[in-house]
């Protein structure tokens, strides 16, 4: 029996998308708040540490739920997935108890659906970093240590992970929000109209709202890519993340190929280079985050007749294992 370590790094990394996304609704907050009273807006420290205080509840909260995991020795991903969300929905519910966020009329239960979310990718991430560690100590030579010590040593192939499809999937939302404020940054007089008056809110919320206008858009089509992707590179029986990502950018540029004539205002070379470099990110990160999983056995073959039985060197005995029936 294996528990999940303590591991600060790990705690560090799940922290991530509950920071991103503390960040987006402390932007939407913001906006909202100076289309309202202009005048009455916090000051960017109580900003800070309204922000400050929500991530560090959720990073307390995700490290107690791990601690109580561990305790009953559980250790699967699911678990720590569903651990997450929930402890990411306690985190909503407390701060909207003590007034950390105030989500506007009518929206309080479709905004905590973004916190709950990355909570459970949170969970998962601090699952996936933090390693195993058997529950208990044994001596090296006993029954008990030999056993936890055995390795697999079949073959394996790459498990079919919905958290590591839902991380890939949101990559071109991702990418794509920054490649736009990029570009827009480099606009004549783009950064002066955004600090100037009261659009630094603007500014700050901007990156917000196109990430989520790209993630509504982007994160079906992106899962079915990566899906596909996944099941043509465990036909070909391909382990590593180098591999994943050429055949990710392999089908990533095909399908901006086959897509161009829908885009006249790009040239069909620039939205291949593009596709295929977003198309490489997301097959390796699908990859390291999924894991392995041993190959299932090969199906078994019922016989009624034992004289029809093939020989015990032939190659069809080292594929199938045989069930004699009535």
């Amino acid at each position: 029996m294996y528990v999940v370590n303590n591991s600060a790094r790990a705690l560090l990394v799940a922290l991530i998308p509950l920071a991103m996304v503390h960040a987006l609704l402390t932007a939407m907050t913001l906006l909202a708040a100076q289309a309202d009273q202009p005048n009455d807006l916090p000051t960017p420290d109580q900003v800070l540490m309204l922000y400050m205080t929500r991530l560090a509840a959720d990073g307390a909260l995700l490290f107690v739920g791990h601690r109580m995991l561990r305790q009953c020795a559980i250790s699967s991903r699911i678990a720590y997935t569903l651990m997450g969300g929930a402890m990411a929905a306690a985190g909503y519910a407390i701060a909207i108890r003590n007034s950390l966020f105030s989500p506007g009329v009518g929206i309080l239960l479709t905004i905590g659906l973004l916190p709950i979310i990355a909570g459970m990718i949170a969970g998962f991430l601090y699952g996936q970093f933090a390693g195993l560690a058997p529950a208990r100590r044994f001596p090296p030579l006993s029954d008990e240590g030999l056993a936890m010590s055995l390795a697999f040593e079949g073959p394996t192939r790459v498990r079919t992970s919905v958290a590591a499809i839902v991380i890939a999937a949101m990559m071109p939302a991702v990418l794509t929000t920054i490649l736009s404020i990029s570009l827009a940054s480099l606009l004549p007089g783009f950064v002066n109209y955004m600090s100037s008056g009261s659009n630094p809110v603007i500014a700050a919320a901007l990156p917000a709202q196109l990430f989520l206008t790209f993630l509504v858009a982007s994160i079906l089509p992106s899962a079915i890519f990566v899906l596909c992707m996944h099941h043509i590179a465990r036909a070909l029986r391909r382990h590593r993340a180098l591999a994943y990502a050429a055949i990710g950018g392999l089908m990533a540029a095909l399908c901006a190929y086959l897509l161009s004539p829908m885009v006249p205002l790009a040239p069909a070379s620039l939205l291949m280079i593009v596709a295929a470099a977003y198309g490489s990110i997301m097959g390796a990160l699908y990859r390291r985050f999924a894991g392995l999983e041993p190959v299932p056995l090969p199906e078994a073959v019922i016989a009624t007749d034992a004289n029809s039985l093939v020989g015990a060197d032939h190659p069809a005995r080292r594929q199938h294992r045989v069930i004699l029936s009535n």
